[in-house]
């Protein structure tokens, strides 16, 4: 099925249909062409790009977003692959990638060389290359998050992702967030991109590397925000992916752990999307957020925060 085809024929009502019929027309149309009912991924994804054009969304969830849509970028900050929003026929996705850790990238290396100098190119490879290693990690993960983000963009149509999304805390005093929520089918995924610089690998549940330090918990820490934001905005993410280059690791697909019965695997970004799809084909009903994900979209987009 075309994703062109005309929503209120994939959809099986008329264009004067009240806001209660589309959402019923919507639900039925789920359960038909689900995969798991006789469906195929195809129509079910079809179904769902139907109800993103005939719903009546905001065109950017309500909160306090961080990036005003369509502004552009600081004088100082490169342009980032990706927009505010974008509503072109790929996924649709919100909020700026990268942005946040960029901004904290500039913060850092300033206060490095010192105040009242300047330093040029912030972002020129022999400046980076001089700064401490954690000025370092900051903007290398935060290029790693606008790979992800143009990697993503890639699901196409009927897919949703939100960038930068705060957990607890402000961008003044600091934050935990999860770098990208995204629905891709009916599952909802938090994923956080990064890139430590050396190879990494799961050991005992968790992911470790010459680059990571031994406090830190990558995969046991994005779980306990997921689970945090799912409660914070009531929904209930399918699990946890933390994206690295495949240059990085031995095995491109790799389970890292399963906690409170919520999976977190550790992927290779040339990997991410047919992972993604992948799993949205092959994973069994009863561990789905739901068939129904009209409940699910509207909690996410007026319950999300930008950093």
């Amino acid at each position: 099925m075309s994703h062109d085809v005309d929503p209120y024929r994939v959809l099986g009502i008329t264009p004067h249909a009240t806001e209660d019929e589309k959402k019923a027309a919507y639900r039925l149309a789920l359960r038909r062409s689900h995969p798991d009912t006789g469906g195929s991924a195809e129509e079910f994804a079809a179904v769902q790009r139907a109800w993103e054009l005939l719903s009546h969304e905001p065109s950017e969830p309500t909160g306090s977003s961080r990036v005003p849509p369509r502004t552009s970028s600081s004088s100082w900050m490169p342009s980032s692959s990706t927009t505010a929003s974008s509503e072109t026929v790929g996924a649709r996705s919100f909020g700026h990638p990268g942005g946040w850790f960029r901004e904290k990238y500039s913060e850092e290396i300033r206060e490095w060389i010192g105040r009242g100098s300047d330093p040029g190119n912030i972002f020129a490879p022999e400046l980076v290359a001089r700064a401490p290693q954690p000025i370092q990690h900051t903007l290398a993960a935060a290029i790693a998050e606008e790979k992800t983000a143009v990697a993503l963009s890639a699901l196409g149509a009927g897919n949703t992702i939100w960038h930068d999304v705060v957990v607890s805390g402000d961008r003044v005093h600091g934050a935990s967030k999860i770098d990208h929520v995204v629905v891709a089918g009916n599952l909802l995924w938090a994923i956080q991109s990064e890139d430590w610089g050396s190879d990494v690998e799961v050991s005992r549940g968790e992911i470790v590397g010459a680059g990571i330090d031994a406090r830190e918990k990558p995969a046991k820490n994005l779980v306990g925000m997921a689970k945090k934001l799912g409660k914070t905005l009531g929904v209930r993410f399918s699990g946890c992916i933390v994206v690295v280059e495949q240059r990085y690791l031995d095995h491109p697909r790799q389970e890292v752990s399963t906690r409170g019965r919520m999976p977190c695997y550790l992927i290779a970004d040339t990997h991410l999307v047919d992972f993604l799809i992948d799993q949205t084909r092959t994973t069994p009903s009863r561990t789905l957020v739901g068939d129904d994900m009209f409940p699910v979209r509207e909690r996410l987009h007026s319950g999300i925060r930008f950093v």
